[in-house]
């Protein structure tokens, strides 16, 4: 149960019980027979506001990057995959390391390629009619998506 929860759970029993205005007897003695003194009051205590800031998450560690975006550097295509009508073809692509694999936009939109993991990421968005390139340095299975359109998944699977 989260701090939030707990606090809310914990107020509303105090309310309750500070909302029946019961009082309380000393406690027995001897013989298991009550014994009579003054009545004191309920315990109360003041309502506390819930925090208004949300809990932070843990920090994220970097992710080492697996691939490098080379569309710039001249290298020509070893694997050709395309953005078109929304989708991500072929799906999945299969290249080695150090292959190139160039995506060629066929959709009048940008698109732009980020794996799930966080590990790789286009430089800039693939606009209609244009291609960029990325060119993968581990192996390993990628699901990645379109940052643009992020219903638009693949899978890349990179082979030793």
């Amino acid at each position: 149960m989260g701090p939030i929860a707990r606090a809310g759970a914990g107020l509303i029993v105090v309310l309750a019980v500070a909302a029946c205005g019961a009082t309380a007897t000393s406690a027995p003695t001897t013989g298991g027979q009550p014994t009579a003194g003054p009545p004191t009051e309920a315990p109360t205590a003041e309502a506390t506001e819930a925090p208004t800031t949300a809990p932070t998450t843990a920090p994220t560690t970097a992710v080492e990057a697996t691939c490098v975006d080379v569309t710039d550097s001249g290298e020509a295509a070893t694997v050709e995959a395309a953005a078109a009508g929304f989708e991500w073809g072929p799906d999945p692509i299969t290249a080695a390391v150090g292959d190139v694999i160039t995506w060629t936009n066929a959709d009048n939109v940008p698109h732009r390629v980020a794996t799930d993991d966080g590990s790789c990421r286009m430089d800039s968005n693939i606009g209609g009619g244009a291609s960029r390139s990325l060119q993968f340095t581990v192996a390993g299975e990628y699901p990645y998506f379109c940052t643009v359109h992020p219903n638009m998944k693949g899978t890349i699977i990179i082979t030793e």
